[in-house]
């Protein structure tokens, strides 16, 4: 018969097995009044059933060692042996405070255990550290289960060491511990190392657990649970004590240690309980680095490696409001493969894929860490330059271009051809003031790199191109030459200052700096830039001075 209370201010679900009716009475009310969910059966079997199979998902199950039909080790293993309740934690409820039945039940799967004297405070503050570690373990499960059927992989092994590093405040006292975990004869499951006190106070460690003194762990400016407690990516921590202190043991539960004991604990038990910590975070860290390693791969384009569109959009949102709180540069860089369309009709369409991969790979080899480069679609790639101005941003997509001019793809039957990009550039805030300008620019300074030959680099250009228009009828008046030499020297299509300018740009960056011609070069585009900018100047002047001299002659 099962019982099933609830509470209003429920915090976690938690199932008491206990053949005793006034333990799990005296018991259940404790745990209802710190606002827990209570379900309690005295049949092990029952709890079996429910726990595997029945229709609610549990946070943490209490089980009564000593019991009919089946003790509370053995139902800990077959609880364990069930993927429901593979992760559950599990504490075991005993009136027997023997060490070797300690070792028993945390080898049998078995999270912790306390005693039915234990006082209250002690006994809550341990139901909630595991309510806690229960729904982190139930969430992981639950993401793990889903990614593995979108990826279809295996689950990558674990590490045959465990990682243990040993944090006492009081150096002999630590030198002492670590001896005698050397000595033991579970030593070679781990590998053991010892931290001076001046390294207490580390931000970042690669140990699977951390056995530390109290005062390291809850003392002192930086104490290492309030950095480390309850945090998913950490290691699991354990804390011993000099004495025995229900107050400072409550105090290290309720700050996120996975245990607490004190030096008189017996070297077996003490091995034990790392093995049960050690077992649990690294089960843990499993299931992370599999939700880690498929969310990858949901943001990844699977067939160049690189970022995906939905994850280019999300992180171009991301950056270009970042760059406009900070009020930083941003440039952003559309490239497109020339011709793609022929080498998927000459080579077939596996030497199409071949192509793409080789350009992802010449991207990425090229660009910054601090870059994106993604796939946006088809055979157009993107990438977002933070902290980037136009002309850097020239120079990159240069670099870009550069890299992958030369790249030859084979096909299957014989035949190759040579790879080669366009790309257009612009910049925040030189061109634009939101995502949605700066991308239309910038596709149109591609699509002017494509109608140029291809094979370049077109950056945005803050004067429109001229539109293509039909031929005026014979009656029409011709265009003002003025007006078209002034066109000519705005847009500079292909002529002698775009010549000179590009020149200068491509010798300044194959020189070193300081050099005589690094100097002259970065005068000789300075000086291109001038001549451009005082020829506009002077028709605008004529310009000018023409239609005042024709409205004066009217």
């Amino acid at each position: 018969m099962v019982a099933f209370t609830n509470s209003l201010s429920t915090t976690g679900r938690v199932l008491l097995v206990d053949d005793s009716i006034i333990a799990l009475e005296t018991i259940g009310s404790r745990l209802r009044e710190s606002g827990l969910e209570v379900a309690m059966t005295t049949s092990p079997l029952e709890a079996l059933a429910l726990a595997t199979e029945g229709p609610q998902l549990f946070d943490l199950l209490i089980l009564d060692v000593m019991m009919p039909q089946m003790n509370g080790h053995e139902l800990t293993l077959q609880l364990r042996a069930h993927a429901r309740t593979l992760n559950t934690p599990i504490l075991l409820l005993t009136s027997l405070d023997s060490t070797d039945d300690r070792v028993t039940g945390l080898r049998a799967g078995a999270d912790d255990f306390f005693t039915k004297t234990a006082p209250d405070a002690e006994m809550i503050a341990r139901v909630r550290s595991f309510i806690s570690l229960g729904k982190m373990r139930a969430q992981l499960q639950a993401q793990h289960e889903a990614m593995a059927r979108v990826m279809r992989e295996p689950e990558a092994p674990l590490p045959p060491q465990a990682r243990v590093e040993i944090i006492h405040h009081t150096p002999v006292m630590g030198e002492r511990l670590a001896r005698a975990l050397r000595g033991s004869p579970l030593c070679g499951d781990f590998h053991l190392t010892l931290r001076a006190p001046s390294q207490q106070r580390l931000t970042t460690t690669e140990a699977d657990l951390l056995v530390v003194s109290y005062p390291v762990a809850l003392e002192g400016e930086q104490p290492l649970l309030k950095r480390f407690g309850f945090d998913e990516e950490a290691p699991a921590i354990l804390v011993v004590d000099e004495v025995e202190s229900t107050s400072r043991r409550v105090a290290s539960f309720d700050s996120g240690a996975d245990d607490y004991l004190t030096l008189n604990t017996p070297m077996a038990e003490l091995i034990a309980r790392m093995g049960t910590a050690l077992r649990r975070q690294r089960r843990q860290r499993q299931l992370r680095t599999s939700r880690d390693r498929a969310m990858l791969v949901a943001v990844t384009d699977p067939l160049t490696g690189l970022y995906n569109r939905a994850y280019f959009h999300e992180a171009l949102g991301v950056e270009f409001r970042r760059a406009q709180r900070y009020k930083h540069p941003m440039a952003l860089v559309l490239l497109d493969l020339d011709h793609f369309k022929q080498v998927n009709d000459t080579l077939g369409h596996t030497a199409g894929d071949q192509a793409l991969r080789e350009v992802s790979t010449r991207l990425r080899q090229t660009a910054r860490s601090t870059d994106v480069v993604a796939r946006h679609g088809g055979e157009e790639f993107a990438m977002i330059l933070p902290e980037t101005d136009l002309e850097q941003g020239l120079l990159a997509a240069e670099r870009f271009r550069a890299a992958v001019e030369g790249a030859v793809v084979k096909g299957a039957r014989g035949g190759s051809r040579a790879l080669t990009i366009s790309a257009g550039v612009g910049c925040y805030p030189a061109h634009a003031s939101s995502v949605t300008e700066l991308i239309e620019l910038i596709d149109a300074a591609l699509y002017k790199a494509k109608r140029q030959g291809r094979n370049r680099v077109c950056a945005v250009s803050n004067v429109p191109e001229a539109p293509v228009v039909a031929a005026a009828p014979p009656s029409a008046p011709p265009p003002n030459p003025l007006e078209r030499l002034r066109r000519l020297v705005a847009e500079d299509l292909e002529g002698p200052l775009s010549a000179t300018r590009t020149a200068a740009r491509m010798l300044h960056e194959a020189s070193a700096p300081g050099d005589a011609l690094h100097i002259l070069t970065a005068q000789l585009r300075q000086s291109s830039d001038d001549v451009r900018k005082e020829l506009l100047a002077v028709m605008d002047e004529l310009s000018r001075n023409i239609l005042e001299s024709r409205r004066d002659s009217h």
